[in-house]
C-alpha cells in the first residue's frame, strides 16, 4: 500500500473520529482540567521529496531523495489557560530512514541509511466553545541526524564546506479530538504539519555547485496519545 493511500485512511479515520465526538456537551465536561501530560504514539510522513533532482545537473538520469515513513513517539505538555485557550510544548521522535533513488537509463534502484528526526514545538491551542476540536498553531525545530545525515553534515566538497544544516525552523499547523472512552480514560487524536525549508546538499560536487537549494518540505504527524491530569 502506497504511503499516500495510508496516509489517506488515516486521515479518513480521524476524520470519522472527529465526526462522532465533535458534538455540543456540556459545559461541564468542557471545563477540562488545566495542566496536562499526554504521550503518544503515532506515524512520520514526509509529504514532499527533499530534491526531485538531487545531482542538479539537469540529466535525464536523475537522483531523488526523501524521508521514509516510519512510526513515532513522543510527547505534549498542555495547559488550558481558559476553556478555549491553551499553550503546548511537544516533542516528538521517529527512527525515519533517508532514502536516495537513482533512475538511470530507465533502470531504478534505491538504497537508504540510519536515520532520525527529533521535533519540538511550542504551540498556541484554540478550543471553539461546546465542542471536543482543537486547533494547533506554532513554531519549532526539525532536526535530522544518525549515520546517514553525519556523512553529510561535514562534507569538504560542498560550497561552505559544512554540508547539510541539519535543524530547520519550522511552523506549526495542525487540528486534534478528543474521545471520552469513560468519564475518566480519554484519547486524544491529532494530525498536524511541520513546514520549513531544507537543503541536503546532495548535489554538492563541487565548490561552484549550488547544492540543491532550500526547498519547502511538509511533514505529517499523526499521533494518538493519552491525556494524564497533572491538577485538580
Amino acid at each position: 500500500m502506497s504511503t499516500i493511500k495510508r496516509f489517506g485512511r488515516g486521515l479518513t479515520l480521524a476524520g470519522i473520529l472527529a465526526g462522532a465526538t465533535t458534538v455540543a456537551v456540556p459545559s461541564a465536561v468542557q471545563a477540562q482540567r488545566k495542566l496536562e501530560l499526554t504521550p503518544f504514539l503515532g506515524s512520520y510522513y514526509a509529504l514532499t521529496k527533499m530534491c526531485s533532482d538531487c545531482e542538479n545537473n539537469g540529466s535525464t538520469d536523475k537522483i531523488s531523495a526523501h524521508q521514509v515513513s516510519a512510526a513515532a513517539i513522543g510527547g505534549r505538555l498542555s495547559y488550558w489557560i481558559s476553556n478555549t485557550i491553551g499553550i503546548e510544548g511537544a516533542f516528538a521522535y521517529t527512527p525515519s530512514q533517508a532514502e536516495e533513488r537513482f533512475q538511470v537509463s530507465g533502470f531504478g534502484l534505491a538504497v537508504s541509511g540510519k536515520g532520525r528526526i527529533i521535533q519540538a514545538s511550542g504551540r498556541l491551542l484554540y478550543r471553539p466553545p461546546r465542542t471536543n476540536l482543537h486547533f494547533i498553531v506554532g513554531g519549532g525545530i526539525v532536526s535530522r541526524g544518525d549515520t546517514v545525515w553525519q556523512a553529510f553534515q561535514f562534507r569538504s566538497d560542498s560550497p561552505d564546506s559544512v554540508g547539510a544544516k541539519l535543524t530547520s525552523v519550522a511552523g506549526i499547523l495542525g487540528m486534534g479530538v478528543r474521545a471520552s472512552v469513560t468519564p475518566k480514560f480519554a484519547l486524544n487524536v491529532s494530525a498536524e504539519v511541520s513546514l520549513y525549508s531544507f537543503d541536503p546538499h546532495l548535489g554538492a560536487t563541487s565548490a561552484t555547485s549550488s547544492a540543491n537549494g532550500g526547498k519547502l518540505q511538509a511533514d505529517l504527524l499523526v499521533s494518538v496519545g493519552v491525556p494524564i491530569s497533572l491538577s485538580h
